[in-house]
């Protein structure tokens, strides 16, 4: 029985110092694997923007994507002198085949993406992990509403791209991560670049003055037209009292 207690409390202080220790080590490794973590986001935003020398999280109130989408922020990408040259759009496809699919879009300030990117997934190798080979590269160029094409489905569209041969699920779902960030990043861009109100219109306000002028005046022709009436009405009630006594 001793010696049970004996090697019980050796096992507890042994697991107490292993868990120190392991939580001395995540303390020290954790803004480590931070840093180099926010270093690989800057160098992908980098990547898909080369023209951009910074970015910052864009703060426009996005509408919820399609079902199994998620858009994790779509970042404005400037130069130098602040300017927007562009923005990119990180989202994510739950629809894999290997299940989440990351995948970074970069979209020039007429709506054409400039490159995509999947940063993460666990597609099978051979087949969906060619979605971060060449592969990827045809969707530059395109813009919203990509279709994926297979075995020529896509006809006469050039708004296409060829899925991956063995892994078409793969390829509908990065296409599905891309189609979502063009469509925040384009609300975006429609959100920054406007809000003024349009110029008014010469000609409709030129018009309405006289819209004004012709209410008025069938008003005044409405009256008219009705103390016409009230004197006819005067007129034919006399004639038929005259009538009326002439008989008598």
């Amino acid at each position: 029985m001793k010696e049970i207690l004996t090697l019980t409390i050796k096992l507890l202080l042994i697991t107490a110092i292993v868990a120190a220790l392991l939580g001395g080590i995540n303390m020290v490794t954790e803004p480590i694997i931070a840093k180099n973590n926010e270093a690989t986001f800057q160098a992908n935003l980098k990547e898909m923007l080369p023209g951009a020398d910074n970015f910052e999280l864009d703060g426009t109130k996005l509408p919820e994507p399609e079902t199994g989408v998620t858009v994790n922020g779509v970042y404005c990408g400037m130069d130098s002198a602040g300017s927007p040259v562009g923005y990119v759009a990180e989202a994510v496809c739950s629809e894999g085949y290997g299940g989440d699919v990351v995948v970074m879009t970069g979209v020039d300030l007429e709506g054409k993406i400039t490159k995509v990117k999947v940063t993460e997934m666990g597609e099978t190798p051979g087949l969906g992990a060619k979605c971060q080979t060449d592969w990827i590269n045809q969707y530059a160029g395109l813009t919203e509403n990509i279709v994926v094409s297979k075995n020529g489905s896509a006809g006469s569209n050039t708004n296409k791209i060829d899925a991956i041969s063995g892994a078409t699920i793969t390829s509908k779902a990065v296409t599905k991560a891309v189609n979502n960030s063009v469509s925040a990043a384009m609300i975006v861009i429609s959100d920054n670049a406007g809000g003024a109100p349009a110029a008014e219109d010469p000609l409709q306000a030129s018009a309405e003055p006289d819209a004004e002028v012709s209410a008025d005046g069938e008003a005044v022709v409405d009256e008219a037209a009705e103390a016409e009436v009230s004197a006819e009405e005067a007129e034919a009630v006399e004639a038929e009292a005259i009538d009326e006594g002439g008989a008598e």
